[in-house]
């Protein structure tokens, strides 16, 4: 039985019970990837220089208006910043942590900017995720019988045991082939999107939708879903979507799945308009309209999620169906692994959509808009690709390509799929010299320590040679503490095969095509995740 094996048994057969660890405790649990030192200091340690919460510098909550006061046209401190360029601006203001008394909230929050400040929190083992139990994602778990996806010790040590085998490069061999074709369909329908200009169309994010769904619906089921599949949408006069301006940014852009009736479209696509929605509509984003029942957003989101469930479910069975078969592929080896769950892989294959798609589309179209702004580099990857595949024809393998690999972590430290991660206290803590007690809402903002100049010589550029030990010691990667850039959370099992999924893409793309942006930069929004938002100036060029 192999090591993988028996840590997917292990998780699943025995439920680990909660550990609350006493303040005067040594023990750790950490759930941080990184584990280098020692403990937080607990509350009750008599150390001298626990200063008490309240003396952590923040905004002012003002009468009334609270916090967003500091927000507001014209007299707002931070009015002309939204985002992660908020929390810069907080931070540059007001240091490594920053405290809002409640604001809107009914809780208080503390924004963590040194990453050695969020060791302690995740080493603390004293927080956890907040918990969002009216949420419709977590009502619609409950209606089916099933447990909401990141709560609970049994499913956070199934995210772990998942975690592990995706970080195995045993395991992930087994994905090249099939990530490469899925990569290689890919480019070929985005450069069937290309107008007389070479510009691609308004369904760029809807074909990366597709990709990104069939590239994790492999992962999990070790199956092709089809979302690849047919043709692709042809703009004409009539079904064009006009450009919206700035008096148009409260309507929806609808992809053209979503204009096509549903008995058209195969499950494939139909598992595409269904995350899409899901993503657009701002579903699993905690808000006002997604915790109260009465809401017609509540009950779209409820629907939304009862179709993706059902969608899931037929994929599902088809890649049993297939495992049983007795025609056991290598692709199927997570799936295979995950079978002593039973009934569990599906809510839990449901969660991974849910939880993956987005981020991996999102940063997938970063990546290209930062090849696209960089020539010289993205000429680099190219000659790297054409090297790559004269060797291969000249009988040497499979060969590694570094640089694409490198390119693929620069640009996701640079747009982070996340802003940061929010844990809430359990019971009370030191966090850099200051007592934080229980309940507070603590957010360790990584997106922020990815592009800090004190982590990062050169900190706004796109260096890719960082990653490769190629460039002068203060801009290496290894200088960087380990916690300083986490694009995907501290809890995203899928953060060890990110990089492959992207790499297959650029390295595809750049084998026959250059990339470039004709237009002016693109706007950034945060809707649960970092997003940037459309129209895409792209242009696809035949390589030289």
């Amino acid at each position: 039985m192999s090591k993988s094996t028996i840590l997917i048994r292990q998780y699943v057969l025995s439920r680990p019970s909660r550990r609350h660890i006493a303040t005067t405790s040594c023990r750790r649990s950490s759930t941080s990837p990184q584990r280098h030192s020692a403990m937080a200091a607990p509350v009750e340690s008599t150390h001298v220089d626990v200063k008490p919460f309240t003396d952590i510098p923040g905004p002012l909550a003002l009468p009334m208006l609270r916090h967003s006061a500091h927000v507001l046209p014209r007299i707002g401190n931070f009015h002309h910043t939204v985002g992660l360029g908020l929390l810069e601006g907080l931070r540059d203001r007001y240091g490594d942590l920053v405290r809002l008394a409640k604001a809107s909230r009914t809780r208080p929050v503390l924004y963590v900017f040194d990453p050695e400040m969020m060791r302690e929190v995740y080493e603390s083992g004293v927080t956890e995720p907040p918990r969002w139990e009216k949420s419709p994602l977590r009502q619609h778990r409950c209606s089916v019988g099933s447990h909401c996806p990141v709560h609970g010790d049994e499913t956070a040590a199934l995210w772990v045991a998942i975690r592990s085998l995706l970080e195995d490069g045993t395991l992930l061999k087994n994905y090249e082939k099939a990530f490469d074709e899925i990569a290689t369909d890919a480019t070929r329908r985005l450069s069937e999107l290309r107008n007389e200009e070479n510009a691609l169309n308004e369904e760029l994010e809807t074909e990366i939708y597709r990709w990104a769904i069939e590239t994790i619906g492999m992962t999990i089921f070790g199956i092709r879903l089809g979302c690849l599949d047919g043709d692709t949408h042809k703009p004409t006069a009539e079904n064009k979507t006009p450009e919206n301006t700035s008096l148009d940014d409260d309507i929806r852009q609808l992809c053209s799945l979503s204009k096509r009736s549903i008995e058209e479209l195969t499950p494939g696509e139909r598992l595409v308009r269904c995350s899409i929605e899901i993503a657009r509509g701002g579903y699993l984003v905690r808000s006002e309209s997604t915790l109260r029942p009465d809401t017609k957003t509540f009950n779209k989101a409820l629907k939304a999620f009862d179709r993706h469930f059902s969608l899931t479910e037929h994929f599902l069975l088809k890649a049993l169906n297939s495992l049983n078969s007795g025609d056991f592929r290598p692709e199927q080896i997570l799936l295979d692994k995950l079978r002593p769950l039973d009934r569990r892989i599906l809510p839990l294959a449901a969660d991974i959509f849910l939880a993956g798609v987005n981020p991996l589309v999102q940063t997938a179209i970063s990546m290209l808009y930062q090849l696209s702004l960089h020539a010289a580099q993205q000429q680099r990857a190219h000659d790297e690709v054409s090297w790559a595949t004269a060797s291969v024809q000249a009988g040497a393998g499979r060969v590694q390509l570094p640089y694409i690999a490198a390119s693929v972590r620069e640009a996701v430290r640079l747009f982070p799929a996340t802003g940061g991660v929010v844990r809430r206290s359990r019971e009370d803590l030191v966090i850099g010299g200051y007592e934080v007690p229980a309940g507070v809402d603590i957010v360790l903002a990584h997106g922020v320590t990815s592009k800090s100049e004190k982590q990062w010589g050169r900190a706004n550029a796109f260096v890719p040679e960082r990653w490769c030990n190629e460039v002068w010691q203060p801009l290496r990667a290894s200088r960087a503490h380990p916690l300083a850039s986490m694009p995907f959370g501290e809890s995203c099992p899928a953060s060890g095969v990110v990089v492959k999924m992207l790499a297959t893409l650029a390295t595809r793309l750049l084998e026959k095509y250059r990339l470039e942006w004709h237009g002016p930069a693109p706007n950034v929004a945060t809707t649960g995740v970092n997003r940037l938002q459309p129209p895409f100036y792209f242009v696809l060029q035949n390589a030289a």
